[in-house]
């Protein structure tokens, strides 16, 4: 989803999703910790989605697209793209699965009701998503103003730290199903520069990655996950674009059939 209309800092996330594809031809297809390989899994892309008209066409856009993805029972894996992309994934997977939870990596709350103007904003994504599915847990979370702080204490399960064990046993113990959100400024600027709006004490590409293989007893509950806001022109030797083609092989190795 090569759309970056929303960044409200350094643009450029929408070369974002191009960057990753070419990156990821740097990585093996096998995972050693995993003991699965990509060329054992059922993989499509169906490329770059069109960005054209204003946001609200090409967020409906993106909605109706993954939304037939979905009702054919497939995955869905989307990179962006600033992180406005994520609503409309979120938004179809509620309709297709009725009743999901949102897990959210990210340094910022995202909470915002609207960021100049706009109710769609970047910065206003999981408050979107509020709207849609009140199981919300947000990690890694260290940056935000006064109110979406307040408003996270009070409505979401949010935390500076990445997920434990104990998160996913009760994360499992809803028995619903899951989309999965990822922010790459979730990780420490000295591991991911390439990002519009970096925020120092992150975390390292390997302690998320560890992380993330937690989610394996919950594979099945698993509908679609995303990378978003990776922004090449504010990379340095193309690191970032390689921990989000690591991160995204990981992950569809993790949940992958």
């Amino acid at each position: 989803m090569p759309y970056d209309g929303t960044t409200t800092y350094k643009p450029g996330a929408r070369f974002g999703p191009d960057e990753v594809r070419k990156a990821s031809w740097v990585l093996e297809t096998y995972s050693p910790h995993l003991r699965r390989d990509l060329a054992d899994v059922k993989i499509s892309d169906l490329n770059n989605i069109i960005i054209e008209g204003d946001q609200r066409e090409i967020l409906n856009r993106i909605y109706r697209a993954t939304l037939e993805i979905m009702r054919d029972g497939k995955k869905v894996v989307m990179i962006g793209g600033d992180h406005s992309t994520t609503y409309p994934l979120v938004k179809s997977s509620k309709e297709v699965y009725k009743d999901i939870v949102l897990i959210h990596f990210d340094a910022h709350c995202d909470l915002r009701e609207e960021y100049l103007g706009n109710k769609y904003s970047h910065a206003s994504v999981i408050r979107r998503c509020y709207e849609i599915t009140k199981d919300i847990y947000q990690f890694g979370i260290r940056s935000g103003d006064k109110d979406e702080w307040e408003f996270a204490w009070k409505n979401t399960n949010i935390f500076s730290r990445l997920p434990k064990e104990e998160d996913i046993k009760e994360i499992k113990s809803l028995d619903k199903y899951i989309y999965i959100t990822i922010d790459i400024d979730v990780l420490d600027p000295a591991y991911a520069p390439g990002t519009g709006t970096p925020e120092p004490c992150g975390y390292s590409t390997k302690e998320l990655i560890s992380t993330l293989y937690l989610f394996r007893d919950l594979r099945d509950k698993i509908v679609g996950f995303d990378v978003v806001e990776v922004s090449p022109p504010c990379d340095v030797n193309s690191i970032t674009s390689i921990a989000a083609a690591k991160i995204i092989r990981e992950l569809i190795l993790t949940i992958g059939k």
